[in-house]
């Protein structure tokens, strides 16, 4: 089991930051191959949970939530150029620090972070609140970054069990893959 923490501990990592973000330019990953894939695959997992709402925390410019029109959805995101990116594609977000607000975070039956617990200061914090106001999460984090080699914008790192830890003891986990070079994971509470 390996879990990775990119920064000194006791200290806020900058990627985890709105300072960060500001100024960054919006990331069409809809449209960049290596994404699409994975956001296509967490469209079809989603759609095999069948769930009656959904939340996306990170939601970048709106491209999973673009996949899922037909499902009552809205999206969370602090990096200001990717609201441009929310009329667009006809999708319903809100620029928002979710971890530093999640009492204005409005709750579906499943949540959504695809590549953002690597960026956070305390992921463990943010999967255990999920765990306490959604049945149901799909997650995604690049799989195999070291100590010395990951993204400079990643503060945290999973292999495959450490991965699998992070959720433990919220989350009865149902399904865990790759898919080129992340892991997704699909879990169900069990606080709800």
């Amino acid at each position: 089991m390996t879990e990775h923490r990119f920064y000194a501990a006791g200290t806020v990592p900058p990627v985890s930051t709105y300072e960060f973000h500001e100024h960054r330019p919006r990331a069409p990953h809809l449209e960049q191959p290596d994404h699409r894939a994975r956001l296509v695959k967490v469209a079809q997992v989603v759609r095999q949970v069948h769930p009656q709402s959904v939340t996306d925390l990170g939601c970048g410019d709106g491209g999973l939530l673009s996949l899922l029109k037909d499902i009552p959805s809205w999206g969370y995101d602090f990096q200001p150029s990717n609201a441009n990116g929310w009329a667009q594609r006809g999708v319903t977000a809100t620029q928002l620090d979710f971890v530093a607000h999640p009492e204005e975070i409005k709750w579906g039956e499943l949540v959504v972070v695809t590549e953002v617990l690597e960026h956070l200061d305390d992921p463990h914090e943010l999967v255990s609140l999920i765990s306490h106001n959604a049945k149901y999460i799909v997650a995604s984090s690049p799989y195999g970054e070291t100590l010395e080699q990951h993204a400079a914008e990643h503060a945290w790192g999973w292999d495959m069990d450490g991965y699998l830890q992070l959720f433990n003891p919220n989350w009865i986990v149902t399904s865990h893959f790759l898919l080129n070079w992340c892991q997704i994971l699909t879990a169900r509470s069990k606080h709800l």
